[in-house]
């Protein structure tokens, strides 16, 4: 039988190198920008301190044109006759917005109060970091597992081109498992599903006329003097009987739809980010053509969190059309020149979701509340990720990590606790152990 407190200690006694790598991570910028992004400084570090730690194999590979988005593999292998365990991670991260009111330079992180802070940290250089490390702590320990342990560190997934460049890519490599953990921030709660993503356009048009017309635009003039829509038209004041209508139909799904994982407030015992599952976020607002101008067109991009466990996408893109269409009938201006509704645009990404008596699931459990000594909160991740193809390609995964959404992610002087970073690492080397067995 072996002794988890051996690994425990080795990752204890190890906790400020970990801490370390991680902040040499955050170090080397991997900013995604959609149309193209910069990953290969970061993964070719990776990928020599992985040779470093002696990994049975490590495969640095890319599948773009111009060879510089490389994915990264680390394997361990078994002996044979167990399960094997794919840990999966990305290492791109999103652009930072106002450098200059981080508490630190955002690639130069700091540790303040316990936590580290740099862009990356939560999302999710944290969570792969505390992946190597469990990975080396069993190398270190001496301890051979049955069956292969598996590191995914890929590219590409906050663009959502994990089947072009990314973890499917992976997988057609060879490189997948009979289970997978997606080492995302997860408050260090078991996440079995999660909710899914579209994003829509609204268009709304007016009519432009000088700034100086705007009073015969708004208000009713003398009989002869021309007004209202013969004038101007605020495209800005019109859109917002639109803007109103999107605030109370995310109360409405809100109330409408529920689930007891995704929003539920967590199984066994409380989640770390509460109730309610839907999400109507006016992400990008953009609007008017000239400052002498009343606004003559008003552009939104919403983007919509919603549980496609319960409800198919088609049936909520139905529902928004009827109530763009409805409000308009209302008005004799939009009557006449209704917005312009895209939906879906950008990105329609589908969520996840695992049935909680799966073994993995199971064995999962088991391992954080040894690792953690608390016991394991199984909820649903309110975001989408990579896991979503995983599993649609054949590799039953959830997610669970370090660090929290909460956390700043995708904002402004995003953050992970150190203690997260270590435990989380516990976690994955006694997840290992339990899922994969030892000879």
């Amino acid at each position: 039988m072996i002794s988890k407190e051996k690994i425990y200690n080795y990752i204890d006694e190890n906790k400020d190198t970990i801490i370390d790598y991680l902040m040499d991570l955050v170090r080397i910028p991997s900013i995604n920008r959609v149309e193209g992004g910069n990953e290969k400084p970061v993964q070719d570090w990776l990928a020599q301190s992985l040779r470093g730690f002696n990994f049975d194999k490590v495969d640095e590979f890319a599948v773009d044109e111009e060879n510089m988005r490389p994915n990264v593999v680390g394997v361990l292998k078994g002996a044979g006759g167990g399960k094997s365990l794919l840990l999966n991670g990305h290492m791109d991260v999103v652009p930072v917005a106002k450098p200059e009111i981080w508490h630190c330079d955002p690639f130069d992180p700091k540790i303040i109060d316990g936590k580290v802070y740099g862009r990356g940290t939560s999302d999710m250089k944290g969570g792969i970091t505390s992946a190597i490390w469990a990975m080396r702590a069993l190398k270190e320990c001496g301890i051979k597992t049955k069956g292969d342990v598996i590191l995914q560190a890929v590219i590409a997934e906050e663009s959502q081109q994990a089947e072009l460049y990314g973890t499917v890519q992976c997988l057609k490599r060879g490189y997948d498992a009979d289970f997978g953990i997606v080492c995302e921030p997860s408050d260090m709660e078991v996440h079995i599903t999660s909710s899914a993503l579209f994003f829509f356009d609204l268009i709304v048009e007016g009519k432009a006329v000088h700034i100086s017309a705007r009073n015969q635009a708004i208000f009713p003039q003398p009989y002869g003097v021309p007004s209202g829509k013969d004038v101007g038209v605020d495209a800005f004041k019109k859109s917002l009987l639109f803007v109103d209508y999107f605030y109370r139909l995310e109360e409405e799904w809100n109330h409408r739809y529920r689930d007891k994982v995704l929003g539920g407030g967590g199984l066994d015992a409380k989640d770390a980010q509460g109730v309610g599952i839907f999400t109507i976020n006016p992400s990008s607002i953009n609007g008017g053509v000239y400052l002498g101008s009343v606004p003559s067109i008003v552009t939104y991009t919403y983007g919509v969190w919603y549980p496609d466990q319960l409800v198919d996408s088609q049936e909520l893109y139905d529902e928004i059309k009827r109530g763009v269409e409805a409000i308009s009938s209302t008005d004799d201006f939009l009557r006449e020149n209704p917005p312009k509704l895209v939906i879906p645009t950008l990105q329609d990404w589908p969520g996840f979701k695992v049935d909680k008596d799966h073994p993995g699931i199971i064995s999962l459990k088991k391992s954080v509340e040894e690792a953690t000594g608390r016991k394991a909160v199984v909820s649903g991740f309110k975001a989408v990720c990579d896991v979503y193809y995983l599993n649609k390609h054949g590799v039953d995964s959830v997610i669970f990590g370090p660090g929290s959404l909460s956390y700043s992610v995708h904002g402004d002087n995003e953050f992970i606790p150190v203690d997260q970073v270590i435990e989380a690492a516990k976690v994955y080397a006694s997840a290992i152990i339990d899922w994969c067995e030892t000879e």
